[in-house]
């Protein structure tokens, strides 16, 4: 069992204590976020601390930390986050929920993984990823460090995702590929051959409206 303070003061942070709360033996004892963004002492009744004082109130070796949770800047900003803390000599914690189905050990720390995931043997999860409901992670698959995969995503056997990637919403990447670092998904693509580090998937224009109400589909539903 161990303290947590968790990074962030938001809707995240929010689900992150729910879960927390429900399915882990460690405790959340406060939130953090970057001085600018403290409007309050306290959140959800427990200290919202400056992130520039951290020490001050929740020392190294009295706790660790879990997050930043968020995307945002393309994971650059958790990333930038994760390894100040480690700079600040402290250790990080993961969540990983019961509810999922894992078979492997190699899954790395500051990680937050939620129900209904399945990571299958020989998959590799590195350090300071996201894993939102529902993705499965084929076998062999490598996850690199600082990734956020946003749901249902599907990864094929013996794929590798590089570095700081965002993956959206009901993403799938076939057998074998490599992903290069700093890539963004959008969602519900699918990808089929390699990508250059940095590369953008977008999906094409929004499905059409019928221009006929839903009443005629019925004989067909």
């Amino acid at each position: 069992m161990a303290d947590i303070v968790v990074f962030g003061a938001g809707q995240i942070a929010e689900v992150a204590k729910v879960y927390i709360d429900a399915h882990s033996d460690d405790r959340i004892v406060g939130f953090t976020v970057d001085a600018q963004y403290a409007k309050s002492d306290r959140f959800h009744d427990l200290p919202l601390v400056p992130w520039e004082r951290l020490e001050e109130f929740f020392p190294p070796d009295q706790v660790e930390l879990l997050g930043p949770l968020s995307y945002r800047r393309l994971n650059e900003f958790r990333r930038a986050r994760y390894l100040e803390g480690k700079q600040r000599n402290y250790r990080f914690a993961s969540f990983i929920h019961p509810n999922s189905h894992i078979y492997t050990t190699e899954i790395g720390e500051n990680c937050f993984i939620l129900e209904a995931n399945v990571i299958q043997p020989f998959a590799k999860i590195g350090d300071d990823v996201m894993l939102w409901s529902g993705n499965h992670i084929g076998h062999h698959s490598i996850i690199g460090n600082h990734c956020f995969l946003a749901g249902q995503v599907g990864i094929a056997g013996a794929t590798r995702i590089g570095e700081g990637c965002f993956l959206g919403g009901k993403v799938g990447v076939t057998q074998g590929l490599t992903i290069g670092d700093n890539c963004l998904l959008s969602f519900g693509v699918i990808v089929t051959k390699d990508l250059a580090p940095g590369s953008v998937v977008l999906r094409g224009a929004a499905d059409p409206v019928a221009g006929f109400p839903s009443s005629r589909m019925r004989g067909f539903f």
